[in-house]
Order: structure tokens, then C-alpha cells, then sequence
């Protein structure tokens, strides 16, 4: 399995569909939650304040992003793109 990076320019630059886009903001999206979520928990437990334990959970946190994403259980992509479709049908 190749982990893929946030940061990485090459990988956005491979977006090409609205769907890959819709994806790609659903599996970001799911990452934030998760990353944020996660700061309640590291306020109470004090070993998860070194910057390894950051970085790793982090990195984490966005390969269990992509699993949910991937799994489409969410929605968030099929909401996003039914909403688009009625924007763009209702603008014309």
C-alpha cells in the first residue's frame, strides 16, 4: 500500500473528474474530523504530546480517512455531487 501525502502537488494535479474531486474532499474532510476529534483525546492522555506520537498519528489518521472514504459509507461525495447537479441544472 502506497501512503500518499497531503502535501504532495503532484498527486492534486492528478485530479481530473468531478468525481475524483468530490473524493479527494471527502477523504480530507474525514481527516480533519478525525484529526480534530483526536485533540479532545490528547488533551487528556499526556503521552500523545511528542512529535512522533503526532506525526504518527496523523499519518493514522489519514489512512483511516481514505479506508472510510474509500468505503463510500459516508455519502458525503454522492450528497456533494447530487447538490452540484441541482445547482448547475437550477442556474441555467
Amino acid at each position: 500500500m502506497k501512503i500518499q501525502t497531503y502535501w504532495d502537488i503532484n498527486q492534486l494535479s492528478q485530479i481530473k473528474t468531478k468525481s475524483q474531486a468530490l473524493k479527494a474532499f471527502e477523504e480530507e474532510f474525514v481527516h480533519m474530523f478525525l484529526k480534530e476529534s483526536r485533540k479532545t483525546i490528547q488533551s487528556i492522555d499526556p503521552h500523545h504530546k511528542g512529535f512522533a506520537s503526532k506525526m504518527y498519528l496523523d499519518m493514522f489518521d489519514m489512512q483511516i480517512a481514505k479506508a472510510i472514504s474509500d468505503s463510500d459509507a459516508l455519502g458525503i461525495k454522492e450528497y456533494l455531487q447530487q447538490a452540484l447537479e441541482s445547482y448547475q441544472k437550477n442556474s441555467k
